[in-house]
């Protein structure tokens, strides 16, 4: 094949180091990926219908799939919003927990969004609907903004990771081909627990630090809410939550994959459709409304396939290999992956299907070489692209100051830094674990 650049050449990886740049200067994600990819095709000499064929193909490729997902879930999303669901399950978990100090208040605050999340599938989209409901019942027990607004994130951040119908999970079973069992038992949830475990401890030195400075809500009946269920929002509560359980022990049972994810969201649309109080027709458009809103993430998610395919044709992945496996050893299976965590979490920013894809692309062929288990490197994904969601003032950490009415950018960050650090360490610890007791 002819091309503008050597075979198996770094040069090959310069549309990625473009797209990084743009995006982390802050361009628009599908604008970025759109030019980096035209930047590949010029490389290794693609044209118009080559172009074409590349954007078909990544139609059906994973990339193309969790695209469609998250459209598929910003519609559900809308419909969700529209029942009501969402703040009646907030207003029990709250009631349940019984808020009457702050470390049971962020207990609550923690597994409100946390479920919230898992069942919206979204991290903006959960805390959105359920934080106007609980901000008063946090402020009257004393968590100060920065705390809730730290809550809120990594609770959200977590239910991503372990959430059944999630697009950050259906990208992670598309790029490692393994079922939610093994993927939830081998690397999510042993993750999702440690970090956990670092956000309740930080939970509590940032309320003690913000109380101490005298952060505090002010006008608390100003965020109050008054929602009280109807009757039908308490029965397509009920009814989507049977029908969630259903689809998720189902699912397991078929081994489920991420294609399933698409049927489900769809199932649940309908579920809720049928016991909100308005038409179909009326549910469909929502439906569609929540959709468009995804339209462009749908289609960077295309160009970022287009993208990875020319620097694949223009050997870049494998002259990056060969760098990295000189560099760590053919023996250094535990270094390999503190790095492929590192360069994911601080030195690739975008979507995290893209993230995924980038890490498992310039690392995995290496990683299966030492015999690094998959299941053991879906870990690796997992810190890649939790990592860089709480290390930079991103997008989601603004959305969730304002969620929260906080200001404390730099608490959290610095929260957030003590997190990843732990975490860059968890991710060899497990990974020798595994590797030595059931990967043998």
């Amino acid at each position: 094949m002819t091309t503008l650049i050597p075979k198996v050449s770094l040069w090959a990886l310069l549309p990625m180091v473009i797209f990084l740049i743009l995006t982390l200067r802050g361009k628009n994600y599908t604008l970025s990926v759109g030019i980096a990819s035209i930047l590949g095709c010029l490389l290794t000499l693609q044209g118009p219908l080559q172009f074409a064929d590349m954007l078909v193909k990544n139609l059906g490729s994973t990339l193309g799939q969790v695209g469609l997902i998250i459209m598929f879930g910003a519609g559900l999303g809308n419909i969700m919003e529209a029942s009501g669901i969402n703040k009646i399950i907030a207003a029990f978990v709250v009631d349940k927990v019984g808020v009457d100090s702050e470390k049971k208040a962020i207990i609550a605050c923690y597994l409100v969004s946390l479920i919230m999340v898992v069942l919206i599938g979204t991290l903006n989209g959960g805390n959105a609907v359920v934080a106007p409901i609980i901000l008063p019942i946090l402020a009257l027990a004393g968590l100060t903004p920065t705390t809730v607004s730290f809550l809120l994130l990594n609770a959200g951040l977590v239910g991503v990771t372990v959430g059944p119908f999630c697009s950050a999970v259906a990208a992670a079973l598309g790029v490692t081909k393994l079922s939610y069992v093994s993927y939830l038992l081998y690397s999510a949830l042993p993750y999702s627990l440690a970090w956990s475990a670092m956000v309740f401890i930080l939970a509590i030195w940032l309320q003690r630090k913000t109380k101490a400075a005298g952060e505090k809500y002010e006008n608390i009946e100003e965020v109050a809410s008054n929602f009280i269920p109807t009757k039908r929002q308490k029965s397509s509560c009920f009814a989507f939550l049977i029908a969630f359980a259903i689809c998720l022990i189902y699912g397991i049972f078929i081994g489920g994959s991420m294609k399933y994810t698409m049927v489900v969201i769809l199932l649940l649309s309908c579920v809720i459709a049928l016991f909100i109080d308005q038409s179909f027709e009326q549910s469909i458009k929502l439906f569609g409304k929540g959709m468009g809103k995804m339209g462009g993430m749908f289609l960077a998610f295309l160009l970022t396939g287009i993208m990875i395919d020319t620097i694949t044709l223009g050997g870049g992945w494998k002259a990056l290999s060969n760098i990295i496996l000189h560099t760590v050893g053919p023996n250094g299976k535990y270094l390999l992956m503190v790095v492929a965590s590192f360069v994911g979490g601080f030195g690739v920013e975008g979507a995290v299907v893209t993230q995924m894809q980038i890490i498992q692309s310039a690392f995995w062929d290496i990683a299966k070489s030492m015999g690094i288990p998959i299941e053991v490197w879906s870990l690796v994904l997992i810190a890649a692209v939790r990592i860089t969601s709480i290390v930079y003032p991103s997008a989601n950490y603004a959305a969730h100051l304002g969620f929260a009415r906080a200001h404390n950018m730099k608490d959290l960050l610095m929260a957030g830094w003590i997190i990843s650090a732990v975490m860059l360490i968890f991710v060899p610890l497990w990974g020798f674990l595994l590797m030595n007791s059931v990967f043998q």
